[in-house]
């Protein structure tokens, strides 16, 4: 007996079944279709790249290999944005704009695959001619053609030009990013941190039981980093090992550091403030502390609990802001993770570079400090307070200690350099104070290979700034 035939439909049908109808009819593969749809999306709508990705039902169809590249396809394009448009305009001195816009983008995507992703010369061709054609630009496919075959050739023969796109830090950051940061730190410091920033972010995991960390980074073929954070160059987290029972979730490296600098919190009661999505309150629980976990974003504590309950861990989660909230009895330490530009965490959000408008630093550090000064009035005699920011502005960070001292009555606290072990943190500034720029991971990738899809090297961690108080 034959089995039933079932016409495939755009809800039933398989990513097999796209990709076969792809090559036999010479449409472009489904993940640059994808790809090209995000490109348009964040570039002209202000799109958040994982909010787009998590959003866009195509996306989830693909198979998880080709759901890799689509999103590294997409991440690097908008991560090199600055760069590839030098390369763009060496090409095609007068891009397409208006209705035409599409071919821009297919460019755009295509340079940043021969340049950055050492994609293979004939494919990227081949695909971009396919992906101008589906867009119904017809006309510009020997354009489209004859620039990249020229950029192909360039890599074989003038090396020198594609290195200099490459080594130009400075040009795909806006002025507000980059003025702050030569200011702050000087010419060559600030180059360092953006092209640390430019690197595509690993993947850490933090384990609930640290004394598994060691038999799960095997497991996983991670590295385990000298501060207990299992580091994977990639892969997606629900489908390791360990995710459905709980027994790790996903947090940079140096954000961990916040928590260990508290020391031993075993039945002491914690607070977390600006709590959410949760992987300090993880950590915190997981050291054995009593831990209220506060946001004011009920959405995002949602998101908190879930993961919470993911991990089989339990808190006091309280919706409110912390300006407005006080518990009902002095507590042992006080976490204030406080809103900022997070500059920080360009490597994993990228898309701040092309879109983001020019934050507040001047209200933001007002916040941060009124925050500090509410947090204190909520510590016993000689409770903790740790304040951090992921931004890589003095204004969120040193110029925020210095007020602490003179606006409020805690003490400085040096931190225990074990906290941060593995890190070379910024020289020159009190024990108290922790900087780490994105580069401060010592030796982060030395047992980290290149899988078989030739991924990038990735390396690095968050930029953070941290400082320890204790009230008298």
């Amino acid at each position: 007996m034959c089995k039933d035939f079932i016409l495939p439909t755009r809800q039933n049908r398989s990513y097999a079944y796209d990709r076969a109808m792809a090559k036999r009819n010479q449409h472009p593969e489904p993940s640059r279709k994808i790809a090209l749809a995000g490109m348009k999306a964040i570039m002209s709508s202000g799109k958040a790249l994982d909010e787009w990705l998590e959003h866009h039902e195509p996306y989830h169809r693909l198979e998880p290999r080709d759901r890799r590249f689509c999103r590294r396809l997409l991440a690097s394009s908008i991560r090199y944005h600055g760069q590839a448009m030098l390369a763009l305009r060496h090409y095609v001195p007068r891009a397409p704009k208006g209705r035409q816009q599409m071919a821009t983008y297919i460019l755009l995507l295509a340079l940043t695959e021969l340049i950055w992703l050492d994609g293979k010369s004939h494919a990227v061709v081949d695909q971009s001619v396919r992906l101008i054609r589906s867009v119904g630009l017809e006309h510009l496919h020997g354009l489209i053609n004859a620039s990249l075959r020229r950029c192909v050739k360039d890599i074989e023969t003038h090396p020198s030009l594609i290195q200099a796109w490459k080594d130009d830090h400075a040009t795909g950051f806006p002025d507000w990013i980059k003025s702050r940061l030569i200011a702050d730190w000087g010419m060559d410091q600030a180059d360092k941190i953006m092209a640390a920033l430019l690197t595509p972010p690993p993947l850490d995991l933090t384990m609930a039981d640290p004394e598994t960390a060691a038999d799960m980074a095997e497991q996983l073929g991670g590295t385990l980093l000298p501060q207990g954070s299992i580091r994977l160059s990639d892969g997606a987290p629900a489908q390791l090992e360990g995710y459905v029972d709980g027994r790790w979730w996903v947090q940079d490296a140096a954000a961990t550091i916040p928590v260990r600098m508290m020391g031993d919190i075993k039945g002491k009661h914690v607070i977390d403030a600006c709590a959410a999505p949760g992987g300090k309150t993880a950590q915190c629980i997981a050291g054995g502390g009593n831990v209220t976990a506060i946001d004011q974003s009920a959405a995002r504590l949602i998101r908190l609990k879930e993961n919470l309950t993911r991990l089989n861990m339990t808190a006091e989660v309280i919706t409110a802001d912390i300006l407005d909230w006080s518990p009902q009895a002095a507590v042992d330490v006080v976490l204030i993770d406080a809103p900022c530009s997070a500059t920080g965490t360009i490597r994993r959000n990228p898309d701040k570079l092309t879109h983001q408008k020019t934050p507040d630093v001047a209200m933001l550090s007002d916040i941060q400090m009124s925050m500090v000064k509410q947090a204190a009035t909520w510590l016993k005699s000689g409770g903790i307070l740790i304040f951090a920011t992921c931004s890589l502005f003095r204004a969120e960070g040193e110029d925020i200690a210095a007020r602490i001292i003179r606006e409020t009555d805690l003490i400085p606290d040096p931190i225990d350099p074990q906290a941060y072990a593995g890190f070379m943190p910024y020289e020159g500034i009190a024990p108290h104070l922790l900087r780490l720029f994105p580069d401060a991971l010592i030796d982060a990738d030395k047992d980290i290979k290149k899988d078989a899809d030739n991924a990038m090297m990735t390396h690095g961690n968050d930029g953070f700034f941290m400082a320890q108080f204790r009230r008298r």
